[in-house]
């Protein structure tokens, strides 16, 4: 059941929340939904030994150009000293706001233990599922820190549902976390409070297996060495997907 201390954002309400139905106690708990992790927030993928003195040539080059343009840039210094152009400001305020939108998530649906969202902001439109742990353990301070797991699809950007779960804590980045579905393993990989598929070639297979699996177990642990295990419930996933695939084509 739901533990409204862990919702975000959300004023603790326990005693209107006593003897709804579960669609609707998630219907009011999802409404305060926080936006997902986006791929920038990902750790890079590992270099193998080409890769790096391939990008260390790149670099000797991007320094050696570097230097030129700064010696042809004094020659400039005076042009720039101009203001820049009104209209300009005007274009770029134009950019922000042209097809409307705050950013703020709007709930889409209720699928069993999972909600589907919207979010647009500008001409960028985010559509994801998100679902909180069952249960945390060990029952550490921690148990009251929210976790989530958003599964985002931005078609301006060609994303498709990308996983990002958030543990609520910091992690040490690069740290090694698991996901377990149904009793098969998956490495995941950490970076700030969130952790990520950590072969991301691997990202859709995960995604087919949680559609079609029961039950999802995250272990992590956080920079200070406390390990947590979240619970979740993949109920409603796949139908939460077919709505945010439907609504963020």
């Amino acid at each position: 059941m739901l533990n409204e201390s862990t919702l975000p954002f959300f004023p603790r309400r326990a005693n209107r929340l006593v003897g709804l139905s579960l669609a609707t106690a998630l219907s009011v708990a999802f409404a305060a939904a926080p936006i997902p992790a986006l791929a920038r927030d990902k750790p890079a993928p590992a270099k193998d030994a080409k890769d790096k003195k391939d990008a260390k040539s790149t670099e000797d080059s991007a320094q050696d150009a570097g230097k030129k343009d700064k010696k042809a840039g004094k020659n400039d210094k005076a042009d720039k000293s101009a203001k820049p152009d009104k209209a300009d400001k005007t274009d770029k305020a134009g950019d922000r706001g042209d097809s409307g939108g705050s950013g703020k998530p709007e709930q889409l649906g209720t699928y069993g233990e999972w909600g589907a969202y919207l979010a647009v902001s500008g001409r960028d439109k985010t559509c994801y599922a998100l679902g909180q742990p069952k249960d945390r353990q060990p029952k550490t301070k921690l148990k009251d820190t929210p976790g989530y797991v958003f599964i985002s699809s931005r078609p301006g950007e060609g994303v498709r549902n990308e996983v990002a779960i958030n543990l609520g804590y910091a992690t040490k980045d690069g740290s090694a976390a698991t996901a377990q579905i149904d009793g098969e393993d998956w490495e995941l990989i950490t970076k700030g409070t969130n952790a990520w598929v950590k072969d991301q070639g691997k990202e859709k297979e995960f995604v087919g297996a949680l559609r079609g699996g029961g039950k999802l177990i995250v272990k992590a642990a956080s920079s200070k060495g406390t390990t947590t295990i979240d619970t979740y419930a993949l109920k409603g996933l796949s139908d939460a997907l077919a709505r945010v695939a439907q609504e963020c084509k």
